[in-house]
């Protein structure tokens, strides 16, 4: 099966596109090209080799000319997009997408949910999403929103055929995210983890070779055309308890200190660096059901403690030597709770 993977160059993109190899797809791969200058600054750079059997072009989606070209260049039968971050990007793909096309697979989120209005957990598919009103403040929710919302309408109208799959926080090798690091670094380092609330909030985390065979499941059934599945972890723990075992697995304890997130409103505690910032929601739960992706898909994820536990092994192994934690807003913290 011809397959173009858009993104496709790190994090779940890695997996994705050699798990589609084993299958013996024919797998082409678009993207801008520059993923190696984008990457962190925690971990070394490595060059990624793709498969040999791999194809690489390199285009700019927003730019019409150069994606209708590459959208037009194969008889393509799946497109799996990794980076759709707005409508703009599904109205492209809608209006130069091959007519050959069986399915189109979309990366959402779990955050286009209404986190105020939710009352049942785990979260379904079918609970209704937050405003795509312009005002509001996370604008990659709301333009997530606007996306999800193109794609099904063009199905519902026109029968486009597409898959959405919604993950919730994504863990794993090649994070370009500072959020399991954030926790690695603090606790190899013996330094306190510096938790606003109680730390009570129950949230789910999914491995990012789960995301890519959800990504990839879709292909070969036909039951999740027209559908949208959760990517999850299948379980939910608290932020409390998700240090204790990330420690456990360290084989280092720490120390957590909860304090009211409200400080973080002073002038003196503004930061402007995110890998400064505690990595997760600490006032709303995250919890999404697995249910309709094991049924339709057969959908299994991996234990959390063994996809941390690998994670945990390659992030020793890869660690940039040059790179240490940045504990300033942690200490400004202390201070400010301590009153002195």
């Amino acid at each position: 099966m011809e397959i173009l993977v858009i993104g496709g160059s790190r994090f779940s993109g890695k997996n994705l596109v050699e798990s589609l190899v084993k299958k013996e797809h024919d797998v082409t791969v678009l993207n801008r090209g520059n993923s190696e200058q984008a990457i962190t600054s925690f971990y070394k750079t490595e060059k990624y080799d793709y498969p040999k059997k791999v194809e690489i072009i390199h285009a700019d989606r927003t730019d019409n000319e150069q994606l209708s070209k590459a959208l037009q260049s194969k008889k393509f039968s799946v497109i799996i997009d990794t980076c759709v971050f707005n409508e703009k990007n599904i109205q492209a793909i809608l209006d130069f997408a091959p007519k050959e096309l069986a399915n189109y697979v979309m990366v959402s989120t779990a955050s286009v949910y209404e986190e105020e209005t939710l009352m049942y957990y785990p979260v379904s598919e079918d609970e209704p999403l937050g405003s795509e009103a312009e005002e509001g403040p996370l604008p990659y929710s709301r333009d997530k929103r606007r996306a999800e919302s193109l794609l099904k309408k063009s199905f519902q109208e026109n029968n486009f055929p597409m898959t959405i799959i919604r993950p919730t926080y994504i863990y794993g090798p090649y994070n370009p995210m500072y959020r399991e690091f954030y926790f690695y670094d603090r606790i190899m380092d013996q330094k306190p983890i510096y938790m606003p609330g109680h730390g009570d909030i129950l949230t789910d985390f999914v491995y990012s070779k789960d995301v890519a065979w959800l990504l990839a499941a879709p292909i070969e059934n036909k039951k999740a055309i027209g559908r949208i599945y959760n990517a999850t972890g299948g379980v939910a723990t608290t932020l409390k308890d998700y240090v204790k075992i990330l420690s456990k697995i360290i084989g280092k304890e720490t120390e957590i200190i909860h304090y009211d997130p409200e400080i973080l409103k002073k002038e003196e505690l503004k930061f402007e660096d995110w890998k400064l910032m505690f990595p997760f929601m600490y006032n709303s739960h995250l919890i999404l059901s697995k249910e309709r992706a094991r049924i339709d898909l057969g959908y299994q994820p991996t234990p959390f403690e063994k996809g941390q536990k690998e994670t945990f092994e390659w992030y020793k192994k890869v660690k940039n030597p040059e790179w240490k934690g940045d504990y300033s807003l942690d200490i400004k913290i202390a201070k400010e709770i301590s009153g002195k």
